[in-house]
């Protein structure tokens, strides 16, 4: 069956390999472009670009916060350590401001105690060995299957929003084409009748009359822009079936851009109060597809 894909969802897997459990998650949301970012233990930063082709086998758009987290089950956890190097900093502050300011002043245990980063947590690293390394990308595999699984659901629940606010739309392109057919004669008429009551009181000329006739009619003529717009929106149908894999969020959010200008064409060029309504309810379906094309892949 074919999918579509919503940018935003959430994954998550564990496993565990001798004395370390892995965890992944991972959490997507709307963006313009693939943005992957990664928070993970530094001993990872080497295996990360492999990690990446790992997501975008399934992740084309959007952006995703990949965690890592790595505990250690033989007891190893990490402990604080005392930041030595921040201790000289502060012992060497103090010489200036005693030598060359003249304050005084001892510093107490707590205070000292107290300051921030005065103790760093360190943990024992893993080797990743090759078992390991399988145990991590065992776990970033299921947590991938598992976004995408959640991004398929949200992306088919926006499918058939799509596609019925899609039809209802069709549905008054159907009345803009049927109101537009006679419009140009319309307008033409209305115009000779008009003129008609004027022949006892000014000269005409015929050919004029034509010309301006003729002119009126064509500026309110707008079944081309009908016509296009019910090709956009056949079109919008079809890329909502495409295959599985390939994304559609850009091709319809550029789709709905055309739909929109064409119905503003509609509005604006309208002769008569009923196709502008219509044209008018038109645009506001529109505006409610364009936001539900922003969420897709």
């Amino acid at each position: 069956m074919n999918a579509i894909r919503s940018m935003t969802g959430f994954g998550q897997a564990s496993s565990e390999e001798g004395e370390i459990r892995i965890s992944a998650q991972l959490r997507s949301v709307n963006n313009r472009y693939t943005d992957l970012r990664f928070r993970q233990p530094t001993e990872l930063a080497p295996l990360e670009p492999r990690m990446r082709r790992k997501i975008l086998e399934r992740v084309r758009r959007g952006r995703v916060e990949v965690s890592i987290a790595v505990e250690r089950l033989d007891g190893q956890e990490a402990r604080p350590v005392l930041n030595r190097a921040l201790l000289d900093e502060l012992a060497h502050a103090r010489e200036i401001l005693t030598g060359e300011y003249g304050l005084r002043g001892e510093p107490d245990m707590a205070s000292v105690l107290a300051l921030p980063g005065i103790f760093k947590l360190e943990t024992p690293e893993v080797d990743w060995d090759e078992t390991q390394k399988a145990a991590l990308f065992r776990a970033l595999g299921e947590a991938v299957e598992a976004l995408d699984a959640d991004r398929r659901r949200e992306g088919e629940a926006l499918r058939g929003e799509i596609l019925r606010r899609l039809e209802t739309m069709s549905g008054l392109a159907s009345r803009l084409r049927d109101g537009a057919a006679d419009v140009p004669a319309r307008v033409r008429d209305k115009l000779l009748q008009r003129l008609e009551s004027l022949r006892g009181e000014v000269e005409l000329d015929p050919a004029r009359v034509a010309q301006e006739a003729a002119f009126l009619a064509d500026r309110g003529d707008v079944t081309e822009e009908i016509v296009r717009l019910e090709g956009h929106l056949r079109q919008a149908s079809t890329l909502l079936g495409e295959p599985d894999g390939k994304p559609v969020g850009k091709r319809l959010d550029f789709l709905v851009q055309e739909i929109h200008r064409e119905t503003n064409t509609v509005c604006s060029k309208a002769a008569e109060l009923e196709l502008t309504r219509t044209a008018l309810t038109l645009k506001a379906e529109t505006e409610k597809v364009r936001e539900q094309v922003q969420n897709l892949e």
